[in-house]
């Protein structure tokens, strides 16, 4: 727990620096975050020393939900998210207790966490509470790297990467894994993609409900798998087109800001050139880690 300090997590090699100084509030983060917690890195000053880092400061706003925005970019009955006259993002999440914003510059370098702060008083909290993943999402797409809808595992320092589905049997994958070798789950449900300095990487988020189903880490990329249940147990080449459709149709893809979306098509052109493809079919309890580790030809 972090009280009147920062709080400072460090999420594929992104890190949201919470200034929480002079906002008399407990502010802590969920069990299965704290192997994302890292020293924060802000001056004296108030600036942060390293790029890849987004300042954001703690506001007491009082009515939050009666400020008017200037353009709405996606609105959906958990979160919205908007443009403020500054054409800056304003995350808004609507139901949750207390109801807060988010303001973000469109560089992600800095921002504010406006709610009531009166309505939490006494209490801890966590105060990107189901935004973060949503600013991570944006903040991401700005080089073209993604949120992906799978399970990933890091073995011997090489990242394999499980898509599909919910129901496809991702988590069950990691799990079957984990038992057969010395293998590290870096989620079992949301993984990160980015591409830096030229190589592919997955990184653990997390988005999770157990501290061991998921890992700070990042490791290079070495395949993706598509799940599917459809076919006979194994694994297979998967053409590098369909692999790509099975990624958008997966992957946490912001269609609502039309213009990320050639700059993450690029990047998966370039994914599917670098990294083979992978079609696996897998039962619960199947001997499957010699196969996935194995050269497919």
């Amino acid at each position: 727990m972090m009280n009147n300090n920062i709080l400072t997590l460090s999420i594929a090699s992104l890190r949201f620096v919470i200034d929480t100084r002079g906002s008399d509030l407990q502010v802590t983060a969920p069990p299965v975050f704290n192997q994302f917690l890292v020293e924060n890195n802000l001056h004296e000053t108030g600036q942060l020393t390293a790029t890849g880092e987004m300042l954001l400061e703690m506001r007491h706003e009082g009515e939050i939900l009666e400020r008017v925005f200037t353009k709405p970019i996606c609105q959906t009955k958990i979160w919205e998210l908007w443009l403020d006259g500054n054409d800056d993002f304003v995350f808004v999440s609507p139901r949750q207790s207390p109801p807060k914003l988010v303001y973000v510059d469109k560089n992600f370098q800095k921002g504010v966490i406006a709610f009531d702060f009166s309505s939490v008083k006494g209490e801890e909290i966590y105060p990107l509470a189901s935004i973060d993943i949503r600013i991570m999402v944006n903040w991401l797409a700005n080089s073209g790297d993604l949120v992906l809808h799978a399970a990933g595992v890091a073995i011997d320092g090489e990242g394999y990467c499980f898509i599909g589905p919910s129901g496809a049997g991702k988590s069950t994958l990691a799990t079957d894994l984990a038992a057969q070798g010395e293998v590290t789950i870096l989620g079992e449900d949301q993984v990160v993609l980015r591409n830096i300095a030229g190589q592919f990487w997955i990184f653990g988020t997390p988005w999770h409900e157990h501290e061991d189903r998921c890992a700070s880490i990042g490791v290079p990329l070495k395949k993706v798998c598509f799940l599917d249940r459809q076919r006979a147990a194994g694994i297979g080449l998967c053409p590098p087109a369909e692999g790509i459709t099975q990624i958008l149709q997966t992957a946490f893809v912001p269609y609502y800001l039309p213009e990320k979306i050639p700059v993450i098509m690029d990047q998966l052109s370039v994914l599917s050139e670098q990294i083979p493809f992978y079609w696996l079919s897998h039962e619960q309890g199947m001997l499957v880690l010699p196969k996935i580790v194995e050269e497919v030809m």
